[in-house]
C-alpha cells in the first residue's frame, strides 16, 4: 500500500521560469496598453498640415510645411499650401512668388496657373490673368473655377476694350457707354475673382 504524501510535489525550475515569464509578460502587455492608448499617433506631415489647415491655424500650419520643405524643397503640394497660407496670413507678395514659382516648376498643375491668375488679377493685370487661366483651362480644360474665373476676367477685358474705343472714336462713344453701363452690374459680381 501508498501512504498519502502530506506534501505537494514542487514544480521543477523550468516550470516556475515558464508561469514568471508569462506573469510578466502579462503584467508588460497591460502597461505597454495603457502606455499606447496615451500616445497620440501623428499622421503623414501631408495629414498634420492639412489638419491645421482644416483648425484655421495658419502659422501652425505654415511651420510645419516650412520644416517638412528644408528637407524636400520640390513638393508641388507643400509649396501650393504655403502660397494659400501666405495669402491667408494677408501675406500677398510672397504668396505671389510662391505661385510664380512653382508655375515655372510645374506648369501642367491648373490649380498654380488658377491662383497665379486670381493674383494676377488682383493686382490689375488682365493680360498676365488671362494667360494663367488658359494655361490652367490647357492642363484641365474641365475645371470650372478656371472657365468662371476665365469668364470674369474676359469681362473685364471687355469694358477695357470698350473704354478705349470710346476714347479713340467720338462718334462710337456713345455706344461703348452703353455697353459699359450695361456690363457694369455684371462686373460687380464678378470683384472676388475665385480661387
Amino acid at each position: 500500500m501508498q501512504r498519502s504524501s502530506l506534501f505537494f510535489s514542487f514544480p521543477t525550475v523550468t516550470a516556475w521560469r515558464l508561469v514568471l515569464t508569462c506573469l510578466l509578460l502579462f503584467v508588460v502587455s497591460g502597461v505597454q496598453a495603457q502606455t499606447s492608448s496615451t500616445i497620440q499617433l501623428k499622421g503623414t506631415p501631408h495629414e498634420e498640415v492639412q489638419k491645421a489647415m482644416g483648425q484655421r491655424k495658419w502659422d501652425k500650419a505654415l511651420e510645419q510645411v516650412d520644416a517638412y520643405l528644408l528637407e524636400r524643397p520640390r513638393d508641388p503640394q507643400m509649396r501650393f499650401w504655403r502660397a494659400r497660407m501666405l495669402e491667408q496670413l494677408q501675406r500677398p507678395e510672397e504668396a505671389f512668388e510662391v505661385y510664380e514659382e512653382l508655375a515655372q516648376d510645374y506648369p501642367e498643375l491648373p490649380e498654380v496657373q488658377n491662383n497665379l491668375g486670381v493674383m494676377y488679377a488682383a493686382k490689375g493685370n488682365l493680360d498676365m490673368a488671362k494667360y494663367a487661366f488658359e494655361q490652367a483651362l490647357r492642363n484641365d480644360p474641365t475645371y470650372a473655377t478656371a472657365h468662371e474665373n476665365m469668364g470674369d476676367i474676359l469681362l473685364h477685358l471687355a469694358r477695357q476694350s470698350y473704354a478705349k474705343s470710346a476714347q479713340l472714336d467720338p462718334a462710337s462713344a456713345k455706344s461703348a457707354q452703353q455697353k459699359i453701363l450695361g456690363l457694369n452690374p455684371v462686373l460687380q459680381l464678378t470683384l472676388s475673382v475665385h480661387k
